[in-house]
């Protein structure tokens, strides 16, 4: 009898893990009714990973980048109506 195989389940990267919780953040009520939200490196969180996000959001035409005093990073862009 041919034993099953087990579906290989997808544990997601540092990098991912990042994106997703930025993307939460983006994606939150009231940063899309502002248009803004401010982001900041966990101290868990890979310092490479972090700049790879930054450079993959400046690349955004709709996006602006604001960097902060004390290190964290603002996004703005056009709320939507």
């Amino acid at each position: 009898m041919a034993k099953r195989q087990k579906p290989k389940v997808h544990k997601p990267t540092s990098y991912e893990l990042l994106c997703q919780r930025v993307q939460r953040a983006i994606n939150a009520p009231r940063a899309q009714r502002e248009g803004t939200v401010t982001i900041s490196r966990e101290a868990d969180e890979n310092e490479a990973d972090w700049h790879r996000m930054l450079e993959e959001l400046e690349t955004i035409e709709e996006v602006t980048l604001v960097p902060l005093d004390d290190g964290c990073m603002r996004l703005r862009w056009s709320p939507q109506e």
